[in-house]
């Protein structure tokens, strides 16, 4: 959005707006107010204004979980309402945070909401679960992947292989719980030069972790509860935070200077 449009100006002329002046311009400062608005106060606007509701349609950060859309409602219903928001969702969506966690009725319906959801320019990617579900790597295009720079998996099962190509902007990746080997997180490590944080928390399918030395900007890992973990082979160079946490002292860390 134009500087000007959100000082209040014209980006056409440098006026202040006057109703019915640049109705175009008007429509990318609403656009842009429910842009920033949290998600909860943004809904509630859309319901007294045609202007706010349209707007509300272009909101590029959802947050989908109980809490936020059905608080007070019975089980079923923030399946019917998840579902109502994402097919009527008409713009590129940056931030998605997705919590179904034990709502299984949803579960059948999140390869679709993904689809609809994950596209090109999205940023940032939370999904929280609560059984297996197996996440659909096809969704990872190449514009999703040179877009996205967070990603965060909660419970669920996640095959990345080196056919998918590089993540050109992926900063954070968050696994907890997640269904994933050692050997799969190195190859995603290998194709996410950019990585800044690395956290892997209950990922008990990982024996030994490998991070390779193309890793040069990552700076913080973080490793907790991942049981069947033994070895940990680092060679990235400038790591300055390390954090690894197990109720035995069975981990073996090896540094490797470059």
């Amino acid at each position: 959005m134009d500087e000007r449009c959100k000082q209040g100006l014209c980006s056409n002329c440098d006026e202040p707006y006057v109703r019915g002046h640049n109705k175009t311009c008007m429509t990318s400062c609403v656009i842009y107010i429910m842009s920033i608005m949290p998600m909860r106060d943004a809904a509630r606007a859309a319901c007294i204004s045609r202007a706010f509701l349209s707007s509300w349609r272009c909101h590029p950060n959802l947050t989908l979980d109980w809490e936020t859309l059905c608080p007070k409602a019975h089980r079923g219903k923030l399946r019917r309402k998840i579902d109502s928001i994402l097919r009527n969702h008409s713009s590129t969506m940056k931030i998605l945070n997705l919590n179904l966690a034990d709502e299984y009725s949803t579960y059948p319906d999140i390869d679709r909401w993904l689809q609809v959801a994950v596209t090109q320019g999205i940023e940032e990617l939370t999904l929280t679960l609560h059984k297996e579900y197996s996440f659909p790597c096809s969704l990872l295009s190449g514009g999703v992947r040179d877009s996205i720079r967070s990603l965060r998996l909660r419970s669920c099962t996640f095959h990345p292989m080196a056919e998918l190509g590089p993540w050109r902007r992926l900063t954070i990746l968050d696994l907890c719980g997640v269904r994933i080997t050692g050997d799969e997180v190195e190859c995603l490590l290998s194709n996410s030069l950019a990585l800044e944080q690395l956290s892997l928390y209950d990922c008990s399918k990982i024996s030994f972790l490998k991070i390779p030395c193309v890793q040069q900007q990552l700076r913080c890992l973080f490793v907790c509860s991942c049981w069947r973990l033994k070895v940990i082979a680092c060679e990235a160079p400038n790591l300055s935070s390390i954090t690894l946490l197990r109720r035995d002292e069975a981990l073996a860390w090896r540094s490797f200077d470059n």
